[in-house]
């Protein structure tokens, strides 16, 4: 996974601490990058990707061998391909055969026990044929209508959309959670402005351009009180001093507590079967409110992570919110409500400590 922070990009020593999002190796670092998207330990919601229902596509001649370097419309199909298999989680196609396009290649041949070359021959196209589509005139122009970044049934993603949507001078309603008609208007006439087709879908291409012309509006800005506890949870003794995120693995919650008094406790989801979530004591060490991730090839946000052990963060989770204790992380620790997941991130800061147990 490779992840970054659109509007101003991470710190320089962040590619080599990249290794902060799921619970995975080093390598996932190379792989969550600009917001307006990664896929952290989960599927995007509300997917809505031109041709996702469509058939693969059958073996067919292939005019020449791909390879690195070279510049041809056939490699930007074959991105859009690779994109459609999982491999390659970029924004946007182009024509040139880059080293993450050659590194996508390889990974592929390796899963089909194919000889990993990283030059795409008939063999190895006809096998990527089968797992992909055929590429849509907006794929290939890279004006399709992708996830949205966050699902509009996120009443605190849609007030900070709103907000952000107000500082561009596109919408003057109520900053309330609803996302209504004048909403909708507002992001189609947004993507008109930047280049992009008219649609009420807020995705990635469309979200990071405005997170970088906007300012992100302050817990304060939209909502009056913090969020309310729906439930407790048995701290551990750790977390009786000082500022702690107190993170249950057993009762499967998380709690915010200073000085021994519990501010909130909402739900959390950990690691689906074969992961592991690292249980003890830890600093957080970095945080990033613009998270995405793509370790999987696909790119999914994580907004409002929080890393406290390697590659391992606290962060809201759309797939949480969707499909509940359903699915999991590769080790993080999630959140289902956007609302609760920006307000514990305005409260904590570098070197506060996380106690998961």
């Amino acid at each position: 996974m490779h992840f970054s922070r659109p509007a101003h990009g991470l710190p320089v020593r962040a590619a080599a601490l990249a290794t902060a999002l799921l619970g995975l190796a080093p390598a996932f670092a190379a792989s969550v990058a600009q917001t307006a998207s990664p896929a952290d330990d989960t599927a995007p919601a509300a997917r809505v990707l031109a041709g996702a229902a469509r058939p693969f596509s059958t073996p067919a001649p292939l005019s020449q061998s791909l390879r690195y370097r070279m510049h041809s419309p056939d490699v930007r199909e074959l991105q859009i391909r690779l994109r459609h298999a999982r491999y390659l989680a970029t924004h946007d196609a182009h024509d040139e055969f880059n080293v993450l396009t050659r590194e996508a290649v390889r990974k592929f041949q390796q899963d089909r026990g194919l000889r990993a070359t990283g030059v795409v021959d008939q063999q190895t196209w006809n096998d990527l044929r089968t797992h992909s589509h055929e590429p849509t005139a907006a794929e290939l122009n890279n004006t399709d209508v992708g996830p949205w970044f966050v699902a509009p049934t996120q009443p605190g993603y849609v007030m900070e959309l709103k907000h952000r949507l107000r500082q561009v001078g596109l919408y003057s309603g109520a900053l309330s959670g609803e996302f209504d008609d004048a909403t909708r208007q507002a992001v189609a006439a947004w993507r008109k402005r930047i280049g992009l087709p008219a649609s009420e879908v807020m995705d990635e291409r469309t979200w990071t351009p405005l997170l970088r012309r906007t300012r992100n509006p302050r817990y304060a800005d939209l909502f009056g009180q913090p969020p309310a506890s729906t439930t407790t949870q048995q701290l551990d003794a750790r977390c009786g001093t000082g500022k702690v995120v107190c993170i249950s693995k057993r009762e499967r919650k998380m709690s915010y507590v200073v000085d021994g008094q519990v501010r909130f406790t909402r739900e959390a989801r950990f690691a689906m079967p074969g992961w592991d979530s690292p249980e003890g004591e830890f600093r957080i060490w970095y945080m990033n409110s613009d998270t995405v991730s793509k370790i999987f090839g696909e790119r999914t946000p994580m907004p409002y992570a929080i890393f406290y052990q390697g590659n391992v963060a606290i962060h809201f989770s759309q797939d949480f919110a969707d499909k509940g204790y359903g699915g999991g992380s590769h080790g993080c620790s999630q959140l289902r409500d956007y609302q609760v997941a920006k307000w514990l991130y305005e409260q904590v800061k570098v070197g506060d400590r996380v106690v998961v147990y």
